[in-house]
């Protein structure tokens, strides 16, 4: 199937007094606006699977339009500068020249993805489980199952049906991150998959927080038959 999507960058104007949960909420508010003004139209229309996705990779704000999203965001950085006022003033450094479609779905290759943010796998129950396996061997199989749950939760999100199973490995490694006020474990690494899908699109858990972003590695595809574990 294939995404619409529109992507801009952003550079907040003052980083001190900047609110990534600002722009968030701004965006939310402007989405539910614009997805009742063209309810008529449900083609395209995503409803579970976040819209609009901020994204702070490194020192750059990525956000990224899906569906309805896509055209919100064509829509509010149309011949514009800056986006926001007050503090969360940007700048727009980048932006697609159109809205592109992008192919998301089964593919007849694999391709090799990296979380470019930490992946939020493990709720609390899942996470008491993952203290408690003894070795590396069993935590990557516990992991590589979640996160085969997590794809698959993406593909249903959008309203794909998988024509053949999902398939999944993994190379990923643990750390524990401070978030509010208690300490959390997430993922970083690398993932391949059969499933073809578009850059800085997130799985897991808080993905409208930014969580679990991922990019496609640039390789040649690899074909299905020809993938061994990573």
């Amino acid at each position: 199937m294939n995404l619409k999507i529109f992507t801009i960058i952003l550079d907040p104007v003052d980083p001190i007094q900047f609110s990534i949960a600002g722009i968030r909420a701004y965006f939310s508010e402007k989405l539910d606006e614009y997805t009742v003004i063209n309810k008529s139209n449900d083609k395209g229309f995503i409803y579970r699977y976040p819209a609009v996705q901020c994204k702070q990779i490194k020192n750059r704000l990525i956000v990224i339009g899906i569906s309805q999203g896509a055209a919100l965001l064509e829509q509010l950085s149309h011949e514009r500068n800056e986006i926001f006022s007050g503090k969360n003033t940007c700048t727009i450094l980048e932006r697609d020249t159109a809205i592109r479609n992008e192919e998301f779905g089964i593919s007849g290759t694999s391709y090799t993805y990296e979380f470019v943010t930490p992946w939020l796998a493990l709720n609390q129950q899942n996470a008491k489980k993952f203290y408690d396996l003894k070795g590396k061997q069993e935590r990557d199989a516990f992991t590589r199952k979640i996160l085969l749950g997590n794809l698959e939760t993406l593909a249903k999100s959008l309203d794909y049906k998988t024509p053949v199973p999902i398939t999944c490995e993994s190379k990923i490694r643990f750390r524990i991150d401070w978030m509010g006020r208690e300490n959390v474990m997430v993922f970083l690494g690398k993932i391949r998959t059969n499933l073809r899908i578009p850059d800085y699109f997130g799985i897991g858990q808080s993905v409208s927080q930014g969580f679990g972003t991922m990019v496609c590695l640039p390789e040649i595809p690899v074909a299905d038959d020809e993938v061994n574990a990573m």
